[in-house]
């Protein structure tokens, strides 16, 4: 399995499932556009 090593503390990138948004923060809680759920980008969604 390859899933990506998580630090809590460092940077990732995140996109939103609802409008696509893209940031860059340490774990976003919600979408700062419209409030929905992010994922970090380097997370597969298979």
């Amino acid at each position: 399995m390859k899933d990506i090593k998580l630090d809590p503390k460092s940077e990732s990138t995140y996109e939103c499932f609802n409008c696509g948004t893209v940031v860059r923060a340490t774990a976003p809680d919600s979408c700062p556009n419209c409030g929905a759920e992010m994922r970090n980008r380097r997370t597969p969604i298979e």
